[in-house]
């Protein structure tokens, strides 16, 4: 399962949970991460977001170096990741989103998703 992801430096979500939780299913998890975050239980402090390049970079290199029976999408951090990364490189490997799970803010409400695309996938 290829899974864009974010990281959640305390652990509740992100790289760390989507691992444990395809793990659980006998699946093996290859990651694009799209942001880095500082993140409490009580704040986002810090995200520092993917250039969408390299995100589509890793989704290529996921590609190409597995067999891929599914693509995840959580945290896509800004609308350039979802239409010059994800969206592209869907496109180019003729694959899908298999379990959407947009992640748009943190637990402490802070917004991950920062300006609305205008066009996703057309």
């Amino acid at each position: 399962m290829l899974v864009v992801v974010g990281s959640d430096s305390r652990g509740g979500a992100g790289i760390a949970r989507e691992i444990e939780t395809i793990a659980c299913l006998d699946v093996r998890t290859c990651l694009a991460v799209s942001a880095l975050t500082v993140q409490t239980q009580e704040d986002a402090l810090e995200i520092q977001v993917t250039q969408p390049g390299l995100v589509a970079d890793q989704m290529r290199a996921a590609l190409q170096a597995n067999r891929v029976a599914g693509t995840k999408v959580a945290m896509l951090a800004t609308a350039e990741i979802i239409v010059a990364a994800v969206a592209a490189v869907l496109r180019e490997y003729r694959a899908h989103i298999d379990s959407p799970d947009p992640v748009l803010a943190s637990t402490s409400g802070e917004r991950f998703l920062k300006q609305a695309p205008s066009r996703i996938m057309k």
